[in-house]
Order: C-alpha cells, then structure tokens, then sequence
C-alpha cells in the first residue's frame, strides 16, 4: 500500500513538471536543441575515442607492465618494430595456409528430374475462381 502511494506521488510530480516545461517551451525549440546538442557531442566525443584508441591502448600497456615491473618481475618486455614487409609476408603466409584448408570440389551440377507429376502448387483443383470478374456490370 505504501508502495503504491510513492508510485502515485512520483508519477503525478512527473506530471507536473512535464506539464511546466510545456508551459515554458510549447514548441519544442528548446527540448529539440538538447538532444541534437546531447547527440552530437556524444558522437564528437566517441569520434575522438576512436581515433586516439591506438594511444590509449599503448598508454594503458604501459602502466600495466609499471605494475609488473614494479611487483619484482626482472623479465624485460622488448616492444617489436615489425616493418610492412614483414607484416604483409606474414599476411601472405596465412592467407595460403587458409586457402589450402578447403577443398577444390568440382563445380558440377547434377539435376535428376522426379517422375512425381503431382504437386499441390500446380493442382488446378485448389484454384480459386475468382467470380467478381465474371460478373461485371457490363456482361450479360
């Protein structure tokens, strides 16, 4: 019983402050500016992420081997430079390793016609006539 009477409370406060902002914007200029406003800058905001995630993650790799570094661990991590060259041999390799995973099948077709004449699809019982078109104002 109790709960219900917040619920009551907390709708008709809504109620009234939906109606007090109709009361100060009828048109919805200002309700309308907001949320392009909000809108764009959360995309501004996600654009901005996702061209700097390159550097966050290197930032956040880095602070994350400090802790190890800094927990005792002597192993030196070595930050690799690979060049293009590299990277597109690599490519390479596993683009040809995947490609001889499959199999060459033939590319042949083979179709058997079925001796089966009958299908519901081409019965000519389960037509519908239509009557509408015989009956026109116009014939006799």
């Amino acid at each position: 019983m109790n709960i219900s009477l917040t619920l009551l409370n907390a709708a008709e406060a809504s109620r009234n402050v939906a109606e007090e902002f109709v009361k100060q914007d009828p048109y919805g200029a200002a309700m309308a500016a907001i949320a392009m406003i909000s809108v764009l800058s959360v995309l501004a905001l996600v654009a901005i992420i996702f061209q700097n995630i390159d550097n966050m993650i290197n930032f956040f790799s880095k602070v994350f081997t400090r802790k190890e570094k800094s927990q005792g661990e002597v192993g030196v991590q070595e930050k690799i430079k690979s060049s293009g060259d590299e990277i597109a041999a690599i490519a390479l390799a596993l683009y040809l390793y995947r490609n001889e995973l499959h199999d060459h099948e033939s590319l042949t077709l083979t179709m058997n016609k079925i001796s089966k004449t009958y299908s519901p699809w081409s019965s000519k019982i389960y037509g519908v006539m239509n009557r509408a078109v015989l009956r026109t104002p116009y014939s006799k």
